[in-house]
């Protein structure tokens, strides 16, 4: 049987979207999520000011792949997420007219040491912007980045705990949903 490029096969495709098959509870629970992710990064940036690139919000996907009488899930985007996310502490210093930097996080365990943020990862937002930006670069080396918690605030226990009861519903018995949390090792 032919499959599209989600990994879903072709006599699943009619389910996608029916809350009553498992294939439409994962489509539907995608659908949600990407969009959840994707509007709580845009507002998360327009209030904090955070620096991210439009980018990330583009590359917030997910692919439903049928195994055998399995599904797997797969939320997939820009590698650099988790430091728009959670933010990264700046290395701090002394400006050259004598006043110190104020960091604009201090929790995030993500830190600058001694290299510089790439500038290619500044380009875009910069240009947007209207600031040069070897500014901008040097700015975030010293005082680090906001965290956004697009990602944190959206993914939770709840938001399994409701796909869990929506997939039940749909009759999948045994059903076991893992993610992995970057941040401190736990599973939720």
């Amino acid at each position: 049987m032919a499959s599209n490029p989600l990994g879903i096969l072709d006599k699943d495709l009619q389910d996608v979207g029916k809350e009553n098959t498992i294939s439409g509870v994962l489509q539907n629970f995608g659908n949600k999520l990407q969009d959840a992710l994707k509007a709580n990064l845009r507002e998360s940036v327009a209030e904090s000011g955070a620096i991210t690139a439009r980018s990330l919000e583009g590359s917030i996907i997910f692919d439903i792949k049928v195994l055998g009488t399995g599904y797997q899930f797969e939320l997939k985007m820009n590698d650099y997420w988790e430091f728009v996310d959670q933010g990264v502490q700046g290395v701090g210093g002394v400006k050259k007219n004598g006043t110190r930097y104020f960091p604009k996080n201090t929790t995030s365990e993500f830190r600058f040491n001694q290299k510089k943020p790439p500038l290619s990862a500044l380009e875009e937002w910069s240009y947007f912007q209207g600031v040069n930006p070897f500014v901008v670069q040097n700015s975030v080396f010293h005082k680090g980045t906001k965290a956004t918690n697009f990602y944190s605030d959206v993914v939770d226990e709840e938001l399994f705990d409701q796909l869990n009861k929506e997939l039940a519903a749909a009759g999948a018995k045994e059903i076991s949903i893992t993610l992995k949390n970057t941040f401190n090792g736990n599973t939720a």
